[in-house]
């Protein structure tokens, strides 16, 4: 729950209230003024804690309506009473509230100074104008204030800082301050746009939703799903600021409330035109010009919220059946205007249109929204859709993860013989399914070949593209590139299996180390995803490969502007595209060694995934570039609990994430101190990659094994210098000759190549390397400038903590192997378990342990550790 409502986003107008109060700025206090709930009362009494913090004397005090008609309410509890005469009685508050005369001031508070009765407004006046006492006042903006008060800021005695709402980022702060954790960024937009920035409406409506279990931690992360039910409690914070709606002016707000916004004329022509006249001088609509069009939307999200809570569902529908009659005459066909339709039918008096819904159900998955795509083909088959509807039900079944679901369904229509060429999209779409979704490419095949004997479906072109899925994910690229530009090749391919084509030659040309062509062959698929409602949502998926791909090769700042792309085309959109872009952007911060940014992002992915029912590789390449990331940065216990996780969820059929997932443990390992082992687990990882046939792939580790100290790797990678496309192998090649000739020029040189494609993290490890060169040439000068360089990359890479920024500040006299095995003792790892790790000997490890301590002058594993992290 939450602890409590910090002060955020509020810096600047904290600094101008305090220099108010502190007479710095050469007033006699200041107005803060601005709609209910943005924080007026929050930023006062802040003010009047930093003000007693300082030495003043304060009060606070509170107007409110029920005590306007009592002279002085706000006053009445001063002590020794007021008196009986009216004069003498002003007279008694002024001089209780002002200043004492022996050099402490006063401060006097007054919350919602609007609602002061006229006597109380002038004592106010008179502190102000007398600079009896400094006065921090807050009034709400559009409401009439006594004239006393008005004055104070219109002759300028005061200053008034009118308060606007929090923006999207200082609410997303609020939110992880209050929550004290980090807040899924698409849950924190939803909120932001529901309240508006309202921090009244935002603190009950996160209450709301933490008590009814709708906002919960999933990944170490706060997420909400689902919508919002409006609490009597947030009902009254709303109706307060909606005021008393007349029956023609509610219904403006209720015709708005289940579509907007709304062009004015078919508001005007679905209510009276006088009612949405005044609703928008009494603050309840806005409208917006386009060129000649005049749209009509809510003022507030809320309001919609709140009236439909308390409509009933009957009348609910008439609305919606009069309001999509309305939008039908208008002849828009477009997109947007076909899925407003929709869904209002879906809920209305009209009966069902199965194409319109058909039709709406296509539109939802061109906006990304598969969750509604579902509902609307689910509608539209139950409506006499026929086929066409159950393609599209099956289809968000399995955009939505629901691959299971998506079987059954597919199975069935995959079995009727009378279905003709829409027989072939579905056996295309049902193989696709098995192999993406399911991971279970053996079953692909026999769906296939089941096709290949019923009028020659497995020779489609959509058959082809999914026999070329089988290729991809099973490792073998050469296979697949060629099976799917032969799919891409034919006339008649769905956006769909044109993008899944395309989506594994990008996939097989990364692993190829073939990174020069990706871009061109992927921009076919985006062509697709834009052209194609079945294709569009698939835009992410593409994305993710294509920015593996990047990354292998080394084009790590293409990879970063194809993530943010991802992730701008993705705002709004509802479910997985989210949790897709952002692991897009964590991917890509990864990439760039921005550790703590891509921590952040790829945790933010995993939690979207784990809200979804989705057996895709969205959740273990969520945890294997998570595990990367925590190793990377020294976490040892949460890399060893994520590459458990990432073991127990890949699918063993998905040859092609072997590599990554190696690497993943393999940076868990260096990350408890076991670099042999994980230096092992690398070139394990290479030779695999290197028998596939995957050389791009074979680089990567490489350039791990040898970024944590291995000076073996200089042959190979020379050798792949000459095929691999891409900055990386290139750099990568010269960094592994350099540490094999222990060379620290050479080294720093790599380091500074590595910094510039973007390796970060390289760069710092290479430079790290190059220091430890130095040392033992006895190059101290040299040392110390390196180590600088090291240190410098490792801040900017967020924390980094390497074997090889370690290794630069061991004692010079240990070898790898014996600090190695001394940080693991340091640990507290028993000679048995370090022998287990290191696959050694016990006589082994206490002779190196026997030799550590002779050479560090240290006669306990606690001093070892002492001497070991001295380093920091």
């Amino acid at each position: 729950m939450i602890g409590g409502w910090p002060l955020t986003g509020r810096v600047e107008e904290l600094r101008l209230t305090t220099e108010a109060i502190s007479g710095s700025a050469g007033g006699a206090g200041i107005v803060l003024a601005g709609a209910a709930g943005v924080g007026k009362t929050r930023l006062a009494t802040e003010a009047l804690t930093w003000a007693r913090a300082h030495g003043f004397r304060t009060r606070w005090v509170v107007a409110t309506a029920s005590a306007r008609a009592l002279p002085l309410g706000p006053f009445s509890d001063l002590p020794g009473g007021l008196g009986p005469d009216p004069t003498g009685r002003v007279q008694r508050v002024i001089e209780s509230l002002a200043d004492d005369g022996r050099g402490q001031r006063r401060v006097l508070g007054v919350d919602d100074a609007h609602l002061l009765d006229d006597t109380s407004a002038f004592v106010l006046q008179q502190l102000v104008m007398r600079r009896k006492a400094t006065v921090v006042a807050t009034v709400r903006s559009g409401v009439q204030a006594p004239d006393a008060v008005t004055t104070l800021w219109k002759d300028r005695h005061l200053e008034r800082l009118e308060l606007q709402a929090l923006s999207f980022e200082e609410t997303h702060r609020l939110l992880e301050a209050a929550l004290s954790g980090q807040v899924d960024s698409d849950s924190a937009r939803r909120l932001w746009e529901l309240t508006r920035g309202n921090i009244l409406f935002l603190s009950q409506l996160v209450a709301d939703e933490l008590s009814a279990d709708r906002m919960k931690q999933c990944a170490e992360v706060w997420i909400w799903e689902g919508n919002p039910v409006v609490s009597p409690s947030l009902s009254e914070l709303v109706d307060a600021r909606m005021g008393r709606l007349s029956g023609s002016v509610g219904d403006v707000v209720d015709c708005l409330s289940v579509c907007e916004p709304l062009e004015a004329d078919v508001l005007s022509r679905l209510t009276d035109p006088s009612a949405v006249e005044r609703a928008e001088e009494q603050s309840l609509v806005t409208v917006e010009h386009d060129g000649t069009e005049r749209r009509v939307r809510l003022a507030h999200p809320l309001f919609g919220e709140v009236r439909r809570s308390r409509t009933s569902d009957m009348r609910l529908c008439r609305i919606r059946g009069r309001v999509a009659h309305q939008l039908a005459t208008t002849g828009d066909r477009g997109s947007r205007a076909l899925l407003r339709r929709a869904v209002l039918a879906l809920d209305s008096d009209q009966p069902p249109d199965a194409d319109l819904l058909v039709d709406g159900s296509r539109a939802a998955m061109q906006f990304f929204d598969p969750t509604l795509a579902g509902t609307l083909a689910t509608a539209a088959t139950a409506a006499g859709g026929g086929v066409t509807a159950r393609l599209a039900h099956a289809m968000t079944l399995v955009l939505l993860g629901r691959a299971g679901d998506a079987e059954t369904v597919l199975a069935r229509l995959d079995s009727d013989e009378t279905l003709g060429a829409e027989g072939v999209r579905v056996t295309a779409l049902r193989a696709s399914n098995l192999v993406w979704m399911l991971g279970d490419p053996e079953r692909a095949v026999r769906v296939l070949n089941s096709g290949d004997r019923r009028e020659g479906r497995g020779a489609d072109a959509g058959c082809r593209a999914a026999r070329a899925s089988v290729h991809a994910v099973q490792g073998r690229f050469d296979v697949a590139v060629a099976d799917a530009a032969s799919a891409l090749r034919s006339s008649g391919l769905s956006g769909f299996h044109v993008i899944t084509a395309v989506g594994v030659q990008v996939l097989a040309l990364g692993g190829l180390g073939r990174v020069d062509e990706v871009g061109a062959v992927a921009a076919r698929g985006y062509e697709a995803a834009d052209g194609s409602f079945e294709a569009s949502p698939r835009r992410f998926w593409l994305g993710a490969l294509e920015a593996r791909a990047f990354r292998v090769g080394g084009l790590l700042e293409a990879s970063m502007a194809l993530a943010r792309q991802l992730r701008c085309d993705s705002a709004g959109a509802p479910g997985l595209a989210q949790a897709m872009t952002a692991l897009l952007v964590g991917h890509a911060e990864l990439g760039l060694g921005r550790l703590a940014s891509a921590l952040r992002w790829l945790r933010e992915a995993l939690a979207g995934a784990e809200t979804y029912d989705t057996s895709t590789g969205l959740r273990p390449a969520c945890l294997m570039w998570l595990t990367e990331a925590l190793g990377m940065s020294g976490d040892k216990a949460a890399a060893a609990a994520t590459v458990a996780e990432m073991d127990s969820v890949r699918h063993s059929s998905f040859v092609f994430m072997d590599s990554g997932a190696s690497l993943a443990r393999a940076w868990a390992s260096a990350a408890e101190g076991a670099t042999s082992t994980a230096i092992e687990a690398a070139r394990a990882a290479g030779d695999r990659a290197a028998a596939r046939g995957h050389p791009g792939y074979e680089v990567t580790c490489l350039q791990a094994a040898t970024q944590f100290g291995d000076s073996s790797t200089a042959p190979r990678l020379a050798e792949l210098a000459r095929t691999v496309q891409g900055p990386r192998v290139q750099v990568a090649s010269a960094h592994a000759a350099a540490l094999a000739a222990t060379a620290g020029p050479a080294l720093e040189a790599a380091s500074r190549r590595y910094e510039a494609f973007g390796d970060r993290l390289a760069a710092a490890d290479a430079a790290a390397q190059a220091s430890t060169a130095f040392r033992r040439s006895g190059r101290r000068g040299s040392a110390l400038t390196a180590a600088a360089t090291a240190r410098r990359l490792a801040g900017a890479c967020e924390g980094a903590d390497t074997p090889a920024l370690r290794a630069a500040t061991r004692p010079v006299t240990l070898t790898g192997r014996q600090f190695e095995i001394a940080s693991l003792a340091a640990d507290g790892l028993s000679n048995r378990e370090i022998a287990e790790r290191l696959f050694l000997s016990v006589r082994t490890v206490e002779g190196h342990i026997y030799r550590v301590l002779r050479l560090t002058g240290v006669d306990t594993r606690d001093e070892l550790k002492s001497v070991l992290h001295g380093r920091t």
